[in-house]
């Protein structure tokens, strides 16, 4: 995702990445520190953020568009290359 972001940032293109999985804040936090994420990443230690939008699988994609309106969603990991996947979703969200 990081790639993908640094290659799409500069077009509107942006990731908001919420944890569901790790009740501490220590681990999430040590994760983005050893990956570098370039992007925001939050936490969700009560699961309401999940609830909300009933994230059943994780992780959860939801692509949006510049106007916020969900144009589509993923939930779990998808089969095959994810990078060529996630690149055409956010290529036709770029080109609305």
């Amino acid at each position: 995702m990081a790639k993908l972001y640094e290659r799409y940032r500069d077009k509107g293109f942006e990731v908001l990445s919420v944890n569901a999985t790790w009740d501490k804040e220590g681990p999430a936090r040590k994760f983005v520190e050893d990956y570098r994420l370039p992007f925001p990443v939050g936490r969700d230690g009560s699961g309401a953020i999940g609830s909300a939008y009933r994230v059943d699988a994780v992780p959860a994609s939801f692509f949006v568009d510049k106007n916020g309106i969900l144009m589509e969603r993923l939930d779990g990991s998808p089969e095959g290359d994810l990078e060529a996947q996630f690149t055409r979703r956010i290529e036709r969200l770029l080109a609305r």
